[in-house]
């Protein structure tokens, strides 16, 4: 396995969370937003650095894609699912749920099976 390439990848996953993060902490302050208000968010700071992050996350993951397998690396994007999960509890003070914890770890279970199943 191309260690750089898996490396790119993780950063390109980490990138999409921080852009996950960044709008849900932008649109928190637009309880009220409607599809029409679409260009007040263009100027909302956190907004627009969360789609940033995900142009560089695109950009990293098809420099990734270049290296590996896809059915590695796709399945690996799938640990920004928990990251997410995790860092909305921190961050937000999101309530947790009992059956997303099963979630999170049936995700990083199989992403670990998919991993060791390379070469």
């Amino acid at each position: 396995m191309n260690g750089k390439a898996y490396a790119l990848l993780l950063v390109a996953v980490l990138f999409g969370v921080i852009g996950q993060l960044l709008i849900k902490h932008g649109m928190s302050q637009r309880p009220g937003y409607r599809l029409g208000d679409f260009m007040v968010v263009t100027r909302d700071v956190p907004v627009v650095s969360g789609f940033c992050c995900y142009v560089i996350s695109t950009l990293l993951y098809l420099k990734a894609l270049g290296s590996l397998d896809l059915s590695l690396a796709y399945p690996t994007v799938s640990l920004g699912y928990v990251l997410v999960i995790v860092m909305s509890k921190v961050l937000f003070k999101e309530r947790i749920i009992p059956t997303r914890w099963v979630a999170i770890i049936i995700i990083c279970v199989g992403v670990a099976l998919v991993g060791l199943g390379s070469k």
